[in-house]
């Protein structure tokens, strides 16, 4: 079974918001529109909206989190104002506060029904995202006042401190136009627990528990501003440039190379393809034969983890993978975009001076691990070295990669750009205490690992975000379980690289691990 309906976070960021960095607020009539993350500057912002007057709703559209203390103000301020709040997309984390100030609560239209809902979880640290339990009671309070005789203490305790991870969520979605079974509360420990090990709430709903106070669906007519826009993995897809029924024939020509075989397939499964509904997306092997598909899933994110998943770990065919189509769109071309500007961007790479980087090597850190980090812990700062492998700083990968013979370099993250030339592995740094999901992951990992570099001798680098990322050490040392001798860390990752000055290429990736 492919194991990626964990992945939700990450599916839905594939879908662009408005912003990224604070809430924008766009009034349309009496309604006041809302999407983004809550940051300290939108206290402000929400001041002057309601002090103009006549706001009757708050519409939440795809609120990704924020601070505690701002999620709070702006609750207060939304309950004094008395107005409804409706939701459209995803509302997480300080989001849910705001949202529960509502006089009257529902979900509304205008993203997808299975990822329209509410996200409630406790405190964290904002930067080590390590759970804050002595947080938790006004977050308890508030929501057993709003939620009124419908309050379920048991449900609400345990979304608040029975998380493990800041990415850890109560999930309660939309009612009128999800199947019965969807409707049910899902409390995850982690944002890596799969949701058939999630703890299902039976018997309960949005409604019973006083998240909403109505069942039925508001139609909305969403901002242009807030509109949902395809994208892959950060870089929007815009209008479709070519089409594919009449691009298919050349498509099936350059992937099979005149095998008849292969084309007679080819061309069933392009059938399949076209034909089926959104949302859908196909993978086909990079340097081998083969092709991996899914349709028909909650969003186009989920499809093109699910397509490049079944494309990468095929029965007796394991091999790295690209994408090929998204819904209408042809995304192969991105491939070839991204490797024409990471030859071009690193030949023309210049080496900052090493001296320059001495708050990089003299950064602290953490006692050096002798095991890997479980799932739920892959936060915080790392190590400063690693036993049997080498750390980089920003200087020495810059050098190694304007080679001729470059290092192989793969990026463990899953969001944001990539340093020219890396090789997108995504959930490649993850770790189980759980033999049943750690066994089949590591031989996963390995087949992965020796299709981007079968020579065990030859350098890989690993990287991620920064030097609070689990991922790149966890990816480091399994290879070098695996006997791979020269292991490289580059502890810093793309956090470093950027600051430096230095250039990157859009994400596209050739593995999903899980």
């Amino acid at each position: 079974m492919i194991r990626i309906v964990h992945a939700l976070a990450f599916s839905l960021t594939l879908w662009l918001p408005a912003s990224l960095h604070a809430m924008s607020l766009e009034r349309v009539g009496n309604d006041l529109f809302a999407t983004g993350p809550t940051v300290d500057q939108d206290f402000l912002h929400f001041k002057d909206a309601f002090a103009q007057g006549g706001i009757e709703r708050l519409i939440l559209v795809n609120g990704s989190g924020g601070d505690l203390w701002t999620g709070m103000q702006v609750a207060r301020m939304v309950q004094e104002a008395k107005v409804h709040t409706v939701v459209s997309g995803h509302c997480m984390s300080a989001c849910s506060l705001i949202f529960m100030a509502g006089q009257e609560r529902s979900f509304g239209t205008g993203s997808l029904p299975r990822v329209t809902m509410i996200g409630i979880h406790g405190a964290h640290d904002r930067n080590t995202k390590q759970v804050n339990p002595t947080l938790m009671p006004q977050m308890f309070a508030w929501y057993k006042r709003q939620m009124g005789d419908k309050f379920d203490p048991e449900v609400i305790n345990q979304a608040l401190y029975g998380i493990k991870e800041a990415f850890g969520f109560l999930r309660i979605r939309e009612l009128q136009r999800t199947h019965e079974k969807d409707r049910t509360p899902l409390f995850c420990p982690t944002g890596q627990t799969p949701f058939d090990q999630c703890q299902q709430h039976t018997g309960k709903d949005a409604f019973s528990l006083g998240v909403v106070t109505k069942a039925e669906t508001v139609t909305l007519q969403l901002p242009d501003s807030m509109k949902v826009q395809l994208a892959f993995f950060g870089q929007p897809l815009g209008v479709p440039k070519v089409n594919l029924h009449e691009r298919a024939d050349t498509m099936i020509e350059g992937l099979c190379k005149g095998q008849l075989l292969c084309q007679t397939v080819a061309h069933r499964t392009f059938s399949n393809y076209l034909s089926a509904h959104h949302n859908k997306a196909m993978a086909i092997g990079w340097s081998k034969t083969g092709f991996g598909m899914r349709w028909e899933m909650d969003d186009p994110g989920r499809a093109m983890l699910g397509a490049l998943y079944q494309c990468n770990h095929a029965k007796n065919n394991p091999k790295l993978c690209r994408l090929a189509s998204v819904n209408e769109h042809e995304v192969l071309p991105l491939y070839d975009e991204a490797a024409a500007q990471a030859t071009a961007l690193l030949s023309q790479l210049q080496v900052p001076a090493p001296e320059s980087f001495q708050a990089e090597r003299d950064e602290p850190g953490a006692s050096t691990p002798t095991r890997l980090r479980w799932t739920h812990q892959l936060t915080g700062m790392t190590p400063k070295a690693l036993d049997g492998i080498p750390r980089w700083d920003t200087a020495a990968l810059a050098q190694a990669l304007r080679q001729t013979n470059r290092t192989v370099v793969i990026d463990a993250a899953s969001l944001g750009p990539v340093i020219p030339g890396a090789l997108s592995f995504i959930n490649s740094g993850l770790a189980f205490e759980n033999e049943k999901l750690e066994q089949p992951y590591a031989e996963r990992f390995a087949q992965m690992l020796r299709a981007a570099a079968p020579d065990p001798d030859q350098p890989v680098v690993f990287y991620c975000n920064n030097s609070e990322s689990w991922l790149s050490v966890n990816a480091a040392m399994r290879a070098r379980q695996l006997g791979y001798t020269q292991v490289i860390w580059y502890r810093g990752g793309i956090n470093a690289w950027v600051q430096a000055g230095l250039p990157t290429v859009g994400r596209v990736p050739v593995a999903v691990l899980y």
